[in-house]
């Protein structure tokens, strides 16, 4: 790989010659099995079998012997072969590690794999068998070529799921200029500038490419046509385009409370607005925004509609963290749906879903109990799942848990359900992880792409420490360490002191595994400033068990069968 050549105690002696590295190439493909001379001659002199090409094959193999040592090149009537282990050639042992790395053997969302598929990667010596032309090593140089670019590939798929976007993105951009037509490089690429804050190369890269398959006569896929419309597609700018035209200075006057009314238009732009800032963790903005329309309609007496913002505020406070505030405007708003004819169930579910964080299980249920059965506007049942799912698997019920938040997701997927799936995926791989279910790791790295693609920072810092928990309970604290990382750098970009706090308590639990006890100690003291600032109760640390589940599943049929329903952390997110 890379050069020809011979290593006699790690010095590299050149194979001078092109016949000479053509019959060292040979051998070496038939690696271990005796070689006949004919087949030798056909392959280094086609078609001119004599007897005077038979003597230079003989001064050939004869060259060769001594640069090899003696007992190297065996001779016998079956012909000629080396006396070599495969781990003797440097293109044997990239092809095994390499093998090795990609089976399906190997653990997905695991450190341990990156690792091995990097030291696969480290094994690559360059271009396979160069300047030789031999029948067979054609097919050899392909297949080896397109194992290291599934490891590359691979590697950077395993960086984008930790969050380390840069990395990613130095390795897809070597990769990409290599091999211009590889169309799920160029996608990886994408995500990797959008995980990094590079969105404004996004045009500029998509023209890239588009130009690359141009100019080789192919046409980009379907994937890459998506990825291009999903990441390309600002919707803020498209608002606030809008608003610049139809409301510039935030003057429109609604006439009414419906949304389909004209004079309403402004309202509605900007509280889409402020929910694209909440899912990019501005939510200072997003509150402000939130605040001020509240105000306005507050000011016509538009109680339904304010009713309505306050709920919105709540759902940004509840990714702050902010829960007992959270719960103070859902008192508000609960007062102004008694006097209108609005979202009283829907009132009551969020009420639930607070009261469910905070671990107040008895309170949930009761506010679930007065939201009724499943019922009514399709996107209010998915809410209604998903709080039942969260409560059931924060009292330990997790067969129950894994199903309701199944029902929601099945119900959120169906035509015309106007439902966040981001979170709904989320409860799935939580409620999955509670029951020791290994498939759970396949729904976080489903909504870690979900996150990244849709610029939903929260949700990612989220999903990031959940992951971590699972990784703990799987016993593997070195990759929790790296989702607890990527969770907590988003979380504190984007303000989300209660999803840092857990971020940072599961990497103080994984650190302590790996016997770093300083600094397990400092990030657990961080863990509580942040839960301190929110007001949040301290979690229990989490205790890892078997990476079978085995262990998990016997702790877990221990609790489904206990009446106790407070224990402080078992069931969060």
């Amino acid at each position: 790989m890379g050069r020809v050549e011979i290593l006699h105690d790690g010095v590299a002696r050149g194979v001078q010659g092109r016949t000479q590295r053509a019959l060292l190439s040979l051998l070496v493909l038939r690696l271990r099995a005796w070689t006949p001379a004919s087949l030798i001659v056909e392959a280094l002199w086609p078609g001119e079998w004599s007897e005077r090409v038979a003597t230079r094959m003989h001064v050939q193999i004869h060259r060769l012997r001594k640069q090899l040592g003696n007992g190297i090149l065996l001779s016998s009537p079956n012909g000629y072969r080396l006396d070599l282990s495969q781990h003797s050639v440097d293109a044997w042992r990239f092809e095994h590690s390499a093998r090795t790395a990609l089976g399906d053997d190997m653990p997905d969302h695991d450190l341990e794999t990156l690792r091995c598929l990097e030291a696969a990667a480290d094994q690559w010596g360059g271009e396979p068998f160069p300047d030789v032309d031999l029948p067979g090593t054609a097919d050899w140089q392909s297949e080896l070529r397109d194992l290291h670019t599934r490891i590359r590939e691979r590697c950077a798929e395993f960086h984008l799921e930790f969050g380390e976007g840069d990395a990613a993105l130095k390795l897809l951009t070597r990769l990409t200029h290599e091999h211009p037509e590889n169309e799920h490089a160029q996608v990886l690429r994408v995500s990797a500038l959008q995980q990094t804050g590079q969105e404004t190369e996004l045009p500029g890269a998509f023209d890239e490419v588009h130009r690359s398959l141009e100019e080789l006569g192919v046409d980009p896929s379907p994937d890459l046509l998506h990825t291009q419309r999903t990441l390309v597609h600002n919707r803020e700018e498209e608002i606030r385009s809008d608003l610049a035209v139809i409301d510039p200075a935030g003057d429109l006057t609604p006439g009414t409370e419906d949304e389909a009314d004209p004079t309403m238009r402004g309202s509605v732009l900007r509280r889409e607005l402020a929910y694209i800032l909440m899912a990019k963790g501005r939510h200072s903005e997003a509150l402000s925004l939130l605040e001020r329309l509240e105000a306005l309609h507050s000011g016509l007496g538009h109680e339904n509609l304010c009713a309505i913002l306050l709920r919105d505020m709540v759902a940004v406070m509840a990714l702050t963290g902010d829960l007992r505030r959270a719960l103070r405007l859902l008192g508000e708003a609960s007062r102004l749906d008694q006097r209108t004819t609005g979202t009283d169930a829907t009132l009551h579910i969020i009420r639930a879903l607070v009261l469910t964080h905070m671990s107040r299980l008895r309170r949930a249920e009761d506010a679930l109990a007065a939201a009724g059965e499943p019922s009514g506007p399709k996107a209010r049942q998915v809410m209604w799942w998903r709080t039942r799912s969260q409560i059931d698997r924060r009292t330990g019920r997790h067969h129950d848990a894994v199903t309701g938040a199944l029902t929601a997701w099945n119900m959120a997927r169906e035509d015309a359900v106007e439902a966040d799936v981001g979170p709904i995926l989320l409860d799935i791989a939580c409620s999955m992880r509670d029951v020791g279910d290994a498939e759970c790791f396949d729904w976080y790295r489903t909504v870690l792409r979900f996150a990244h693609e849709d610029m939903r920072f929260p949700l990612a810092a989220s999903a990031h420490a959940s992951m971590a928990k699972a990784q703990l309970l799987w016993g593997r604290p070195k990759t929790a360490i790296v989702h607890s990382r990527a969770g907590l750098e988003l979380a504190r970009w984007s303000g989300c002191w209660l999803f840092a706090g857990k971020a940072a308590a599961r990497l103080a639990e994984a650190e302590e595994q790996m016997g770093d006890t300083s600094s397990a100690l400092r990030h657990r003291q961080e863990a509580q400033s942040f839960y301190r600032r929110i007001d949040f109760p301290t979690p229990s640390p989490v205790h890892s068990g078997p990476g079978d589940g085995t262990g998990l599943r016997a702790k877990q049929a221990a609790q489904d069968g206990s009446q106790r329903t407070h224990s402080p952390d078992r069931m969060r997110s």
